[in-house]
């Protein structure tokens, strides 16, 4: 029997132990996972559009030299990506460091292999202190890339990966925990963005989203190595992850860098690793597996620097 609540950090620390019980999210098998793909583009495409004027007056604070601090997970961390610095598995080319450089401003990263939304706000991280305590009240600029672990979304692919289809992986997995955790999470992305308001009240706050793992055709991915079943699962999850940041930013407290949809036709099985947002099992040429790709993270700045109107 497989113990459950294993988080990504651990699995970071240890990619070769991958259990095959994880939380995971509840996937409705009846509904064309193409249909709500759309229909996220459609909305986030809308959201982008209602905030273009509010992201037009805010960065005008965005001088060089403004300071900018980037929060989040492994997924704005750049774990795999040269050049290491050295703890929380941060690269000196992340897409933080990448839109930093492009603005001149003063960057200070805390993003951290495995954190969490609690990680951000209210409980830190083993020796790490409070992700939001980087936040002054002269920040003008914050990035953040969070909600993955919340929802056990990475932690969920490592320990099926590599499962044959008869174990039935995500069948073993605690689904009422995640869709719990699932349901939860607009609202703990809005009560981030606003505990990073309270603490600096004019800056701009930036939402980078997941660079999609699994694409349009995830089930004929060998990249991916996993069962079909699996896949479906997982791949619901992502969009369940994905639908979360679309409605979260639909209020206006943050902007959103949608690297979910800009990543179409640049997954896993891109016919060339240098087109390859995100690995799969595989790593084609940096980063670590289910994770940003070096070029992914050149991406991600730029749907940022393209959001904020300084492309």
């Amino acid at each position: 029997m497989c113990e459950a609540g294993l988080t990504e950090l651990e699995y970071l620390d240890s990619l070769n132990a991958v259990p095959k019980c994880m939380y995971s999210g509840r996937f409705d098998r009846e509904t064309p996972m193409n249909k709500k793909n759309t229909l996220l583009a459609i909305l986030s495409t809308i959201a982008a559009a209602l905030l273009s004027t509010a992201a037009w007056s805010q960065t005008s604070s965005l001088t060089p030299g403004a300071k900018y601090v980037s929060l989040g997970s492994s997924f704005a961390a750049g774990p795999g990506i040269d050049n290491s610095l050295g703890s929380c598995g941060r690269s000196d080319h992340n897409y933080a460091h990448i839109v930093a450089e492009a603005l001149s401003l003063d960057h200070t990263v805390v993003s951290c292999n495995g954190a969490t939304i609690d990680n951000i706000v209210s409980i830190p991280q083993g020796d790490n202190p409070l992700q939001l305590d980087a936040v002054t009240s002269d920040t003008a600029l914050v990035t953040v890339t969070i909600g993955g672990n919340d929802i056990r979304y990475t932690a969920s692919t490592f320990a099926c990966s590599g499962a044959p289809a008869s174990d039935r992986c995500t069948d073993n997995l605690d689904q009422a925990a995640i869709s719990a955790a699932v349901d939860q999470l607009p609202s703990k992305l809005s009560g981030m963005f606003a505990a990073i308001k309270a603490k600096a009240p004019e800056a701009v706050i930036v939402l980078v989203a997941y660079p999609r793992v699994f694409p349009e055709d995830a089930t004929t991915c060998s990249e991916l190595d996993l069962s079909e079943q699996d896949t479906l699962y997982l791949a619901e999850l992502g969009r369940q992850l994905e639908e979360a940041f679309v409605d979260s930013t639909s209020s206006g407290q943050a902007l959103i860098a949608d690297a979910y949809v800009g990543a179409a036709g640049h997954g896993p099985c891109a016919p060339m690793a240098s087109a390859r947002w995100v690995n799969g099992q595989t790593i084609a040429s940096s980063g670590i597996r289910y994770h940003p790709t070096a070029e992914g993270h050149e991406e991600m700045a730029r749907l940022v620097l393209e959001v904020l109107g300084k492309n």
